[in-house]
């Protein structure tokens, strides 16, 4: 395993993470699962700046997750949705059915 391949991998996993690029994100882990079954070759220090990389991802990876959660559970209130309208007046957004598309 090379430091360089693995602190790329690890760079772009932070970027795709505050991009909330979950794409990237599941194709990332991939390559990180494949590229970590493969023998630790560097040094110490290297090691320890793989660690803390590695360590801020998490730390986003926890963040992101409970942004999610956070999410998931303000859609779920019935007065998750809400507007104004020209004289100020406080209106309900109708729900709309996971799957079904909006026409306007």
């Amino acid at each position: 395993m090379s430091f360089e391949t693995l602190a790329d991998l690890l760079q772009q996993t932070r970027i795709a993470l505050l991009d909330g690029d979950f794409e990237a994100l599941d194709h990332l882990a991939h390559e990180t699962g494949l590229l970590l079954d493969s023998p630790l070759r560097e040094d110490e220090t290297e090691l320890a700046q793989l660690r803390a990389m590695a360590d801020e991802n998490a730390a986003l990876i926890e963040a992101a997750a409970r942004g999610v959660t956070a999410a998931k559970n303000r859609l779920a209130r019935p007065d998750a949705f809400s507007t104004y309208d020209s004289h100020g007046q406080r209106g309900a957004v109708p729900r709309v059915d996971a799957g079904k598309t909006l026409r306007f």
